[in-house]
């Protein structure tokens, strides 16, 4: 009876967590550059031992469901224009580099919803300022720029800087710093896209998240039917635990 009391919580638990991963996909839908989340059960085996004799030995092998992990889609979101300057948009593969104000470490991003700062640096909000292809925060003090499809920027004054750009891998695994920051587990630098990868930028538009609504909508939906009948099974569990117990008191 302990194996499926177990079991159940477990369940509860796991269901639990990948609810509150969809919750946090949901919550960001509006957020631009955010890339979703999927929770990654994985199993463990855990070895039923009983005393025998004096000694332990192996009963048999449960199987529970743990959530160790999740993983972020580097997949695109959907596009839209906003006619502002400051705001670029990459297709394709590959992303923007901040120098994170805080830490001064660089992390990735595909917001493009940029600021002109108090010092007249191009910022992503107070998350740091933008890099350019030399590691160095990107000042312009004006708005009136433009980029072109390869990221660079002419400044009104006839300046040319070139944005730092990094290529990931769709598929690649990143580790998720703040909600559309990313730091990929391997050093990747920048001007690293290989020559048969195609990129853009757009000026004037932005990249919005690549929350699918309906189909977080129905995970959420699975996985609180999932939680309902791990929590019913317990509470059958523990009724039948009850009445064993009362029974073996009447003995």
């Amino acid at each position: 009876m302990l194996r499926g009391y177990y079991t159940s919580v477990n369940g509860m638990i796991n269901e639990e967590r990948i609810l509150n991963v969809i919750t946090n996909n949901l919550s960001n839908t509006k957020t631009a550059g955010y890339k979703f989340d999927t929770a990654l059960p994985t199993t463990f085996e855990d070895e039923l031992l009983l005393l025998k004799n004096g000694q332990r030995s192996e009963t048999g092998t449960i199987r529970y469901r743990t959530l160790e992990q999740t993983f972020t889609s580097l997949e695109d979101g959907t596009y839209e224009q906003t006619g502002s300057p400051l705001d670029l948009a990459v297709m394709g593969s590959v992303y923007f580099n901040i120098e994170k104000r805080t830490t001064g470490e660089v992390l990735l991003t595909r917001n493009g919803q940029f600021n002109i700062d108090n010092d007249g640096y191009l910022a992503l909000g107070s998350a740091g300022r933008v890099i350019d292809d030399n590691g160095d925060p990107i000042y312009l003090a004006t708005s009136e720029f433009s980029v072109n499809e390869q990221g660079l920027i002419t400044v009104d004054d006839g300046r040319q800087i070139q944005l730092a750009l990094t290529f990931v891998e769709d598929t690649s695994d990143v580790e998720r710093i703040d909600t559309n920051l990313f730091r990929p587990y391997e050093d990747l630098g920048w001007g690293n896209a290989p020559d048969e990868n195609i990129y853009r930028i757009r000026q004037g538009w932005y990249e919005r998240s690549n929350v699918d609504v309906a189909d977080e909508m129905t995970k959420a939906m699975d996985a609180n039917s999932l939680f309902r009948a791990n929590s019913q099974a317990l509470q059958i569990i523990n009724a039948v635990n009850q009445i064993a117990a009362n029974n073996l008191m009447r003995i």
